[in-house]
């Protein structure tokens, strides 16, 4: 009785998510997006067989997986969606929001036909591999557990309408922005220390955080140096202390962190190096 009572909880959870992402859509859609959302959760896949069986349709297996197949490609659905996702998320995006954009990928060992397998980095064999790249952002607050999704991409480069990496971030952030009103600060690894990243987000005037490559120059205090060299001499005045989660075990860092102003050469803008000093270890 009380599985049956949380079940139809959830159920309606679902159907009132599902009503709400789905506005704007045509009747087929809407019931399409609602089945998609309760098949994935009641059968823990994103199997079309899976997300069908749960279903119970009178139906064969064989057509409701036919009809699924042909509401998946509708045309803008993808775009539309996750323009709705990032709207309905834009209230939780506060200007000092963490937006962290993460490139991964997801790796297909055993696919053969699926269309545009293309070479990528397979991070549990630590080797080359075939599947598909994936662009993911996600908002987030400091001392807080929960997080807000945001959008999520996966593309390849074997793909006739792909153009770029760069290119596929940018509509990210682009996408992002127009529903949050540019607010929250980006936050990116080394993948994002661009200048085709960078000049776009100083000209939005978004606030970001981004993790260098070494050996990039920039303008202090009038001359183009080394970033490292500028680190070295940075003070670190202010501390704070991290709990760090790593392979299921938690332990405390502290660092140590201070910041410089700094330009990137040609730009006019005034910007910040932080430099952060581990003495967890």
């Amino acid at each position: 009785m009380h599985y049956a009572k949380t079940a139809l909880k959830l159920r309606d959870q679902i159907l009132r998510f599902s009503g709400e992402l789905s506005v704007g859509f045509p009747k087929p859609a809407r019931r399409f997006i609602a089945e998609m959302l309760y098949g994935i959760q009641a059968r823990q896949s994103v199997r079309l067989t899976e997300i069908g069986r749960s279903l119970q349709e009178r139906v064969s297996l064989k057509k409701t997986e036919y009809r699924l197949c042909r509401q998946l490609r509708r045309p803008g659905l993808w775009e539309r969606l996750t323009a709705r996702i990032c709207r309905m998320a834009a209230a939780h995006i506060h200007d000092l929001t963490l937006v962290i954009l993460d490139l991964s990928d997801i790796s297909k060992k055993y696919a053969r036909k699926m269309k545009y397998l293309a070479g990528v980095h397979d991070g549990s064999e630590d080797g080359l591999g075939t599947g598909y790249w994936l662009v993911q952002v996600i908002g987030a607050e400091t001392g807080k557990h929960s997080v807000v999704p945001l959008y999520q991409r996966l593309y390849s480069q074997r793909s006739p309408d792909h153009q770029s990496e760069n290119v596929e971030i940018l509509t990210a952030i682009e996408t992002i922005n127009q529903a949050s009103g540019g607010r929250g600060v980006w936050v990116m690894d080394r993948g994002g220390d661009r200048d085709k990243l960078l000049f776009p987000l100083i000209k939005n005037n978004n606030k970001f955080l981004i993790r260098l490559n070494l050996r990039r120059h920039l303008i202090y205090q009038g001359r183009a140096l080394d970033d490292l060299e500028i680190a070295r001499e940075c003070p670190t005045l202010y501390q704070e202390t991290i709990i760090k989660e790593e392979g299921g075990q938690s332990r405390c860092l502290r660092l140590e962190f201070g910041l410089r102003p700094v330009k990137l050469p040609g730009r006019p803008e005034p910007l910040s190096l932080v430099v952060v000093n581990d003495l967890g270890n």
